[in-house]
């Protein structure tokens, strides 16, 4: 088992030519569930040529439970080869590495360059930081990335303009937001949108290099040649790729349960989407997506628009604010639209949220978004749970914050 975390030369997590198999795990888990670490690597099934990595969100879906998933090395090559060629990557290319390599976006790279024979430098030193990741990147002369919108949002608020050198930076791990985007694009950051997952090694789809000599968003993007997807009626997407998972294992803590939940070698992702003509647009998940009245509402859409008001509330501006939207079961509007607050000022500003805060934000939400996309009242929590890519753990901040009972009439 590697406790492996961000990228370090002369000590690559991965073979990609030998026998064997490895386990990579957050160093987090490792030190608070270190007695089961032994446990977990002897009934995880002997699979030979394999990386088995753990999902990123599967505490939120039930708490205590991993998932590891296993991925065969070929499945990271065919992903790798599908991305160079996608990105038209060569020899002379340097990736700025600054995602974990317990994760596939941090393996992915390596996967690509050693395919390419690329040069792969160190973008960040034991966390991320923008201005370090700004830095190494200018002075290595980088070509390539990839990178979360978390981290496209640091290297924004700080005003850093992205190195001459570099030509594309693939963006994934959650939706990059279109003003996050455009702000990107004036400081000369090559953002690439992609989509993938887990269980696909990374991306699977992917904006294209001509799509930075266009203004507007890339929203549709091009489905890589290693992948096939498809949606039901109701929008739910499926995958089926030369760099699809083969197996997960589910460790509760005593048991471990091994599944292949494929069907036919189709995969059936929580995301909605469209896809036609080989490009995909995805709406976001199903499990990030709510009815209100009636009508189908993105949560990650409307948390984009809290926090725009978060930054233009001056109530807000004494410390580090930390938000997120949920949705609490509601009998007649089907959904409640919550937004949870977190931060130092929480002692100050809690017991003045509703008559304050509140109608701030009411105001806000008229102007801004439809009325069933409206948020109905601010919680506050002691933080919010996010995973090692910065995403939001919706299901275990609802649980936190008491918003699974039974519904309001």
């Amino acid at each position: 088992m590697t406790r492996a975390s961000y990228f370090q030369p002369g000590a690559p997590p991965v073979d990609w030519e030998g026998p064997g198999s490895v386990v990579l795990v957050n160093p987090e888990w490792v030190r608070r569930h270190a007695p089961d670490l032994r446990e977990v690597e002897r009934r995880l099934p002997a699979l030979d040529r394999h990386v088995w990595v753990s999902t990123s969100g599967t505490s939120s879906v039930a708490p205590g439970l991993v998932r590891f998933v296993a991925l065969s090395k070929e499945a990271f090559l065919a992903s790798g080869r599908a991305v160079n060629a996608h990105l038209g990557a060569v020899p002379v290319d340097v990736w700025a590495h600054a995602l974990p390599t317990f994760h596939v976006g941090g393996l992915g790279v390596l996967a690509r360059a050693w395919l390419s024979g690329a040069a792969v430098i160190p973008g960040i030193g034991e966390r991320w930081d923008a201005a370090a990741f700004h830095a190494a990147a200018g002075k290595t002369g980088a070509t390539l990335s990839a990178l979360v919108p978390s981290q496209i949002h640091d290297l924004v608020a700080a005003g850093l303009m992205s190195p001459p050198s570099m030509r594309a930076i693939v963006v994934g791990g959650a939706r990059l937001e279109p003003a996050l985007y455009r702000a990107a694009r004036v400081l000369g950051w090559p953002c690439l949108p992609s989509y993938g997952l887990t269980e696909t090694c990374s991306q699977v789809a992917t904006a294209s290099l001509a799509s930075l000599d266009r203004p507007e968003v890339p929203t549709v993007l091009p489905v890589l040649p290693h992948a096939e997807m498809r949606a039901d009626p109701s929008g739910v997407l499926s995958v089926r790729a030369a760099s699809l998972f083969t197996c997960v294992a589910d460790w509760d803590g005593t048991a471990m349960r091994v599944t292949d939940p494929k069907r036919d070698g189709w995969f059936e992702t929580e995301d909605l989407g469209r896809v036609a003509a080989g490009d995909l647009e995805v709406f976001g998940r199903a499990s990030e997506t709510v009815k209100v009245l009636g009508e189908l509402v993105s949560l990650p859409h409307v948390e984009a628009h809290a926090t725009r008001w978060a930054g233009a509330e001056s109530l807000l501006h004494d410390g580090p604010i930390d938000l997120a939207v949920v949705a609490r079961p509601h009998a007649r509007l089907g959904h409640e639209l919550v937004l949870v607050l977190a931060g130092p000022a929480r002692a100050r500003l809690e017991p003045v949220t509703a008559a304050r805060l509140e109608p701030s934000l009411a105001r806000f939400c008229a102007a801004t978004l439809l009325p069933f996309e409206r948020i109905g009242r601010i919680l506050w929590a002691d933080r919010i749970p996010r995973t090692a890519l910065g995403k939001c753990q919706r299901a275990l901040l609802s649980r936190h914050a008491g918003l699974e009972t039974g519904p309001d009439l």
